[in-house]
């Protein structure tokens, strides 16, 4: 009986957690800076943007400028070659993607 108890507890437990993790993981990215970047190219059919851009600390990436396939092509829509914007990068499926792209003002 002691050890149904001290399982059930565990149970319970578990339970609570998935929550914390998930609330503390969405906290931790709305904190990320935005990065600066010049909008070198803009490919609406491959749903790709050039962005020479400076560091991005998230990917652990330096400045350069380079391709980065977007999460929503609709973001391509506000932006055009020689724009300056700001974004937030991350990887998905081993790709560095754009998951916020906002013209800088």
């Amino acid at each position: 009986m002691l050890l149904a108890a001290s399982g059930a507890q565990a149970q319970g437990a578990s339970n609570s957690m998935p929550m914390q993790p998930s609330a503390s993981a969405s906290a931790s990215r709305s904190v990320m800076p935005l990065v600066d970047g010049e909008v070198r190219k803009v490919d609406m059919g491959k749903g790709l943007i050039v962005l020479k851009h400076g560091d991005i600390p998230n990917l652990g990436m330096p400045a350069m400028t380079m391709g980065f396939d977007v999460a929503d092509r609709q973001m391509l829509k506000a932006v055009k070659a020689g724009d300056k914007v700001q974004f937030q990068a991350e990887m998905v499926g081993g790709k560095a993607i754009v998951t916020e792209l906002k013209p800088k003002r």
